[in-house]
């Protein structure tokens, strides 16, 4: 493995972190991240609140997805979620507490990632107890396999070669409304592999919706101090400059011929989306005295949601419309 790949592994306990922080201190409702994170840091009140944005957008889609979904014509739940490059995500865990599920769900890392978290998951008695019944460790240890739920390893530069068939194996149906989800994932590859990943899904699920979560904004004086940060840890974001502003990373989707495609940045979304009562009860937490920083920070971050057909699934989905 190329040592930069170590490097990008290593964001997903950048995340983790900031996440469970965010959790200890109130934010987000999150009780199963601290199992995760070996040395917990208290992060910034400004990281503490982007994270919470990006939370509450993510399940927001999350729980959209799957009211939308719950039950087909025979009263059976269906739809899929396909977290690509899921690292130490733990919505799986948080939906399933609160019986809310699709028929399918999946998530996919590279090998020592899910390797870790497979480990983790074993290892809390809290996490185990909410695995489905039939679930089994597979590949070395590296991989978990249910009818509900599958982890599994992969590399996203070799989508269509070695992810699709894994997906396959594990009960993936290219005809029920699938929902792909990507926080700061596609970013990190070189264009070509992430348009190979959004070709296969334009050319074989018809009924597809995704949210991206990715960095924006790199040509400003923010933009090229956050780039040379993470340049200075070994971190590209090969994807960045592709696809830059608000209206490209939607005119990427629209481009392929879907039906719709939305991107709003986190500031946005804090300032106008999230609920007033939130916002207040937000502020109660910590004292946030460097406001116009994170607001130039939540500039530099957004969500794009976008699905490729006018289907009931997702039409009565938004990421402008509250839960």
């Amino acid at each position: 493995m190329e040592s930069s790949d170590a490097v990008v592994q290593g964001t997903s306990n950048d995340a983790a972190v900031s996440r469970e922080s965010a959790a200890r201190l109130g934010y987000i409702d999150d009780p199963f991240i601290r199992h995760f994170v070996k040395r917990p840091l208290r992060r910034a009140p400004l990281i503490n609140r982007g994270t919470h944005s990006r939370f509450d957008g993510v399940q927001r889609i999350l729980r959209q997805f799957i009211k939308q979904t719950q039950k087909d014509s025979q009263g059976h739940a269906c739809g899929q979620i396909v977290v690509l490059g899921a690292g130490m995500d733990t919505s799986y865990f948080l939906l399933r507490q609160q019986g809310l599920l699709p028929r399918r769900y999946f998530e996919i890392d590279f090998s020592d990632i899910t390797a870790k978290k497979a480990a983790t998951v074993y290892r809390s008695s809290a996490l185990r107890a909410l695995l489905p019944e039939d679930t089994v460790v597979a590949e070395g240890g590296s991989e978990l396999h249910s009818a509900e739920y599958s982890l599994l390893a992969g590399d996203l530069r070799q989508f269509e070669s070695q992810v699709v068939p894994k997906l396959m194996a594990r009960g993936f149906d290219c005809s029920e409304p699938t929902l792909f989800l990507s926080e700061c994932v596609l970013i990190y590859l070189d264009p070509q592999h992430s348009d190979a990943i959004l070709n296969w899904i334009t050319a074989n699920v018809a009924q597809a919706g995704i949210l991206t979560y990715e960095q924006i904004l790199p040509t400003d004086r923010f933009g090229q101090m956050m780039i040379e940060n993470l340049r200075a840890r070994g971190l590209e974001l090969r994807g960045l400059h592709a696809y830059p502003t608000l209206q490209s990373n939607s005119q990427r989707f629209l481009d392929l011929g879907w039906h719709s495609a939305v991107a709003v940045d986190l500031a946005t979304y804090h300032e106008q989306l999230l609920e007033p009562l939130e916002r207040e009860r937000l502020a109660k937490i910590e004292f946030l005295d460097e406001w116009e920083e994170f607001i130039l920070l939540a500039q530099h971050y957004a969500f794009t949601f976008a699905f490729t057909s006018q289907s009931s699934h997702f039409a009565h989905m938004d990421i402008e419309k509250p839960n």
